[in-house]
């Protein structure tokens, strides 16, 4: 029997409207991919070798003798920048000039144990290793390393993660990567003495 002329219209008016639904469903599905995929491609894009730390502070002294620029760091102890392989950032760099250090992610050099021997304040020396000026501001590398007596507070052997504290109570936590230095932070327990070293480089930027 013939549908009415109005009721095939409606039936096929339906039918237009579900397949454009479906037709919509189906095009957003693969945009979702698509911003899935973007957002994998940037996570993925992010550098290994972004800083982790940084640290802001004005230039205080600048010693020509010695050859040593003292940046001070609110709440923080001053930073003693080491430019003798370097001099002539001593040309460059004024009182008052504001300095901006980045650092990457540091990595151990040394790791022994040390027991029965006194936990230390680590010593901290900053070294500048290049130096290449710039346009309306001058920026250097630097090595900044740290070493002393520590004592163990927590050994994540998984993530080769070591935690210490030294005299001051700080706490740090430095990943260990060379192999014979991760075998000995595998022995460590907890309140294990170690003498540690550890460096990370730097960009500073020098602005007025």
């Amino acid at each position: 029997m013939p549908l009415p002329s109005n009721t095939r219209i409606s039936v096929i008016h339906r039918c237009v409207c579900v397949l454009a639904v479906f037709g919509l469903a189906a095009a957003w599905v693969p945009a979702c991919h698509a911003d899935d995929a973007t957002a994998s491609a940037t996570a993925q894009a992010i550098p290994s070798g972004a800083a982790v730390d940084t640290e802001s502070g004005t230039v205080s002294l600048i010693d020509q003798k010695n050859a040593i620029i003292v940046v001070t760091v609110p709440g923080h102890e001053d930073l003693s920048y080491n430019v003798k392989d370097h001099r002539e950032v001593l040309d460059t760099v004024k009182v008052g000039d504001k300095v901006t250090a980045s650092y990457l992610e540091p990595y151990v050099t040394e790791l022994s144990v040390a027991k029965g021997v006194p936990v230390t304040r680590l010593t901290r020396e900053v070294k500048v290793t290049h130096f290449a000026p710039g346009t309306g501001q001058q920026e250097f590398q630097a090595l900044r390393v740290f070493r002393g007596v520590a004592e163990v507070t927590a050994v994540d052997r998984k993530l080769n993660l070591l935690t210490f504290e030294d005299k001051t109570g700080t706490a740090r936590s430095v990943r260990v990567s060379r192999p014979e230095l991760v075998k000995v932070m595998q022995s460590l327990a907890r309140h294990s003495r170690v003498r540690i070293a550890y460096e990370s480089e730097s960009t500073v930027v020098v602005t007025r």
